[in-house]
């Protein structure tokens, strides 16, 4: 018998009232596929899996894509309801309330692979969004984390949505042809206002534990930017106001998301400084870096231009993990919430771009530069918080992989390494020169910063647990199997590891040398003053309790020889007893205010003190002395003039006043000026009382600014010929210091008023309520 061929299929069918037009189609292809001079490309059913599998290959990037077209579609929220997951087999229901899919978008649009319709419209109808999915892969992401999907949508102002079901393990199999299968739509009544779209995924593939969901909440908390940038899209004339997108994850989650929405509360709030970074569109580049706890906000301009990767803004911010730097919170708690959150994430069109800022991926390079010494400020990844914005129409260059999971590494995804980079190592350089820390190994003068060991051995542990982890769980932290931004192997990952929690163990050990080297010399410095202060005490008491004694011998004298003949023998004794009668009132002058001292350092009580009133009174109280020294006190400027400080001892702030006195009166003596000025000024800086003591003597070379409050540091080992100013010990400086950094404050150098050449400036907290 002979075989009927296509052409006669089809013409009978053809003929028939209601042909099969499936058939038609399906005969109709293959009569062109056995054309002899033409050739073209079908598709395997199973390239359907291949997309799901290999192109989404984790879980938690096919769950974002989903999220993305939620995004997309101008759905304000999203809600992702896992049901019976904790083995496979459960259920997962994606529902937003988008603008959902008419017919024609569900034949041209969803059931198009790689369709082109994102590239051609990147803006949202509604609110103007730029659209986060572009290769039209993301609904592929459904058959990698479920065999069958149950697809239901509607549209606004239509009487009716449409449901469609996928059996993506039973129709879509390898050797059929994918023209060959068809998925049958159905309708469905709803209101008129309802619009929106459910993807009801069932027979999950993968387990979805507790522990798991709260991981994907962590990455959808983290989907967007952590903090505030501008608005992914703008307002233009038609668009409605962008009322902002919401996610929620039910179930097992509820209590995880309370804790995840306090991270910009409880933890960006305990940064030490703020980095804003960004490239123009001329290609110049900035950075500025600001700190409230460090009164710090400078900026620098790039000397090299970035020609090739757009606009770019970074903006991050700063932690250092250490009990001076932190309030409010406890160090462990931070220093989890910077393991577990901490690095530079990218975000393209207001979404995230993995795996960069994941988990030990280095796409920066800080972690291994930072384990090298290449800088010895704390700048692992895990001390910053932050992101980079990129934009496709601005960004054309850096353009997402096929996977969705990283960016093309091409010159302009390098050059933009390279700024942000120099960006940070620009910020935290500067942060630690105003803490007083060391930028380079040599730098003199300066604190040495030393990382904890725990930090480099917990790398070396999680190198280690990764090498024990399951794919999936690898895949969560941070997905280094890629070997994109980890190239080395990881026995050389953990060796270096390992020496760079060596290095910092012996750097902790030298650290802690040091400290108690100087712990031992202040201590002996503080045995010297005690020695001191008790020998001052009972100088100052017994000038006291011979004070009287002298006052009346000294009258005595003066009877004696006014009862003398007058003469040029009277007259000499008379210039005689007025000197010792000048020099009795020095001794009782400076007996009388140690006493004062001591009487006051014998009360344990703190209290606030009047900053007018002790200027006022320590200036009455050296008035003598200044009028024989040729110094002329300018008036006290204080403002407000009710300012008061926090509770103290009223002798140390004489302490700290009387050395600034003995300092300046050394130091204008060593200039020779012919007329001597001091002035004395506070002020309201914040929270902070800021008083500032002047003189117009030789002034302080700006290398000594710092070595000055160093204790033991002195310029005057000659002994002057006032008993009051004295040799200098190098203690003064050092104590004034500890005394302003005991009440919250410090001491510094700063410029001087006009006239003057030095200017000494005391800082501590002032009361709240002045």
């Amino acid at each position: 018998m002979q075989k009927t061929s296509s052409k006669d299929l089809i013409a009978l069918e053809l003929q028939k009232e209601s042909p099969d037009w499936r058939l038609v189609e399906s005969l109709s292809r293959v009569e062109v596929s056995q054309d002899p001079t033409n050739v073209r490309f079908s598709v395997d059913a199973g390239h359907i899996q291949r997309l799901g599998v290999e192109l989404v290959g984790k879980k938690d990037t096919a769950l974002s894509e989903l999220i993305k077209n939620a995004f997309d579609a101008d759905a304000t929220e999203v809600n992702l309801n896992f049901q019976d997951s904790n083995i496979a087999g459960g259920t997962l229901i994606i529902s937003d309330n988008g603008s959902g899919m008419t017919m024609d978008v569900i034949r041209n649009s969803w059931m198009r692979i790689s369709t082109d319709e994102k590239a051609e419209y990147p803006l949202s109808p509604f609110y103007n969004r730029r659209r986060a999915g572009r290769k039209g892969i993301g609904r592929f992401a459904v058959q990698r984390l479920a065999k069958s999907l149950e697809l239901r949508t509607s549209t606004s102002g239509e009487p009716y949505g449409y449901s469609v079901f996928f059996d993506w393990d039973e129709e879509f199999t390898a050797g059929r042809d994918l023209n060959d299968i068809f998925n049958q739509v159905q309708t469905f009544e709803k209101e008129l206002k309802e619009s929106g779209t459910e993807l009801r995924m069932i027979c999950l593939r993968d387990s979805w534990t507790p522990a798991a969901i709260s991981r994907v909440w962590r990455a959808v908390l983290l989907l967007q930017p952590p903090f505030k940038i501008a608005k992914v899209s703008g307002n233009k004339i038609g668009k409605q106001a962008d009322p902002g997108f919401t996610v929620r994850v039910n179930g097992e989650t509820n209590d995880k998301s309370e804790d995840s929405f306090s991270i910009e509360k409880d933890f960006l709030s305990q940064a030490l400084a703020s980095i804003e970074a960004s490239i123009e569109e001329d290609g110049n580049a900035k950075v500025r870096v600001i700190s409230k706890k460090l009164e710090l906000d400078d900026s620098v301009d790039f000397e090299n231009t970035y020609a090739l990767v757009g606009t770019v803004s970074l903006t991050s911010r700063y932690f250092i993990y250490s009990s001076e730097t932190l309030s409010g919170m406890r160090m462990q708690e931070a220093t989890e919430m910077g393991r577990r959150y901490g690095g530079i994430r990218v975000y393209r069109n207001g979404f995230r771009v993995l795996p960069y800022g994941d988990p030990h991926d280095d796409w920066l390079g800080m972690d291994s530069s930072a384990s090298r010494r290449e800088f010895l400020a704390p700048g692992n990844n895990r001390n910053f918080f932050g992101q980079v914005s990129i934009l496709s129409e601005e960004n054309p260059l850096l353009e997402e992989t096929a996977s969705r999971e990283g960016l093309q590494e091409n010159e302009a995804f390098e050059e933009l390494q390279d700024f942000a980079k120099k960006a940070l190592l620009w910020a935290i350089n500067r942060i630690a020169a105003a803490r007083n820390r060391k930028q380079t190994a040599s730098q003199p003068r300066f604190v040495s910063q030393v990382r904890p060991p725990s930090q480099s051995i917990r790398t070396a542990i999680e190198l280690l647990e990764d090498e024990g982890a399951s794919d999936d769980d690898k895949s969560v932290r941070g997905g280094t199997e890629s070997g994109v931004h980890s190239p080395l192997p990881k026995s050389e990952q953990l060796l270096g590891a390992l020496k760079a929690a060596e290095e910092d163990a012996k750097a902790t050990e030298e650290e802690y040398e040091r400290q108690r080297e100087a712990s031992l010399q202040y201590e002996a410095m503080l045995r010297l003053l005690a020695s001191l202060g008790l020998s001052i005490s009972v100088f100052g008491h017994e000038v006291k309790g011979a004070q009287e004694a002298i006052r009346a011998r000294l009258q005595l004298m003066s009877d004696e020889i006014a009862a003398l003949p007058i003469g040029e023998h009277q007259e000499s004794l008379q210039i005689q007893h007025e000197k010792l009668e000048t020099t009795t009132r020095r001794l009782f002058d400076i007996g009388g205010y140690i006493a004062g001292l001591m009487s006051q350092t014998e009360s344990r009580d703190l209290r606030e003190l009047s900053v007018a009133g002790a200027l006022e009174r320590f200036g009455e109280q050296f008035e003598s002395y200044m009028f024989k020294q040729r110094v002329i006190f300018d008036p006290i400027e204080v403002t407000p003039s009710n300012l008061r400080t926090i509770e103290m001892h009223a002798s140390e702030l004489d302490s700290v006043l009387l050395n600034f006195l003995t300092n300046s009166i050394k130091s204008m003596k060593k200039a020779r000026v012919s007329k001597r000025r001091i002035r004395m000024d506070a002020k309201r800086e914040g929270k902070y009382v800021v008083i500032g003591f002047e003189d117009n003597g030789v002034g302080i070379p700006k290398e000594q600014h710092e070595l000055i409050f160093h204790a033991f540091y002195t310029t005057t080992l000659i002994a002057e010929d006032d008993g009051l100013a004295g040799p200098g010990t190098g203690l003064g400086l050092k104590i004034v210091s500890d005394i302003a950094s005991s009440y919250g404050g410090g001491v510094s150098v700063a410029e001087p008023s006009e006239g003057f050449s030095c200017r000494v400036e005391f800082k501590i907290l002032a009361n709240e309520a002045t």
